[in-house]
């Protein structure tokens, strides 16, 4: 049994890893909420603890090593990730649709609190939890946002083309 909690520990270790580092590394946001990668990495910190039992060979060792180690640290990290919820508000105060209604956008002031400036998130939606950030604007309270066809539109006098997967990030 200590064999097997300590393969579906390091092969949950190694999904939570790629996913998270999806978050960092691409445009679109393929991950889970960061509280359930949170919550599965916690699952495979207690399996690897579990699978420490395995000694079987030097590899289940290192394996069981590599499981504690990088789950402990991605446990830290997605911590403060979830945090940054309680630090950084998103309020959606836009949303629109391209006029054959295939892309939806939801637009976010942010605010960091008082030594920040307000900003501006742009959101496309995709399928299931999928989303990419098409705009960014820093020191920006305000969208204006016009469709120019069904897979382009001007916000704040900056044009992006969805299609071709355009953004703007200040």
């Amino acid at each position: 049994m200590a064999r097997r909690y300590n393969l579906w520990s390091f092969y949950l270790c190694l999904i939570c890893l790629i996913f998270s580092l999806s978050l960092v590394f691409s445009d679109w946001s393929v991950a889970p909420p960061v509280y359930i990668l949170w919550i599965f990495t916690l699952v495979a910190l207690i399996l690897g603890l579990f699978g420490f039992e395995d000694e079987t060979n030097k590899r289940s060792r290192l394996r069981s090593l590599f499981t504690f180690i990088f789950s402990s640290l991605l446990l830290l990290i997605l911590f403060l990730v979830a945090l940054r919820v309680f630090f950084v508000s998103e309020d959606l105060f836009k949303t629109t649709h391209s006029p054959n209604n295939n892309y939806k956008i939801e637009f976010y002031l942010t605010n960091g609190g008082a030594t920040t400036s307000f900003g501006v998130l742009g959101k496309l939606d995709g399928p299931l939890w999928f989303e990419k950030t098409v705009y960014d604007d820093y020191r920006m309270d305000h969208a204006d946002v016009k469709w120019i066809n069904n897979h382009t539109f001007s916000i704040n006098n900056h044009i992006l083309d969805l299609k071709k997967g355009e953004t703007y990030s200040e």
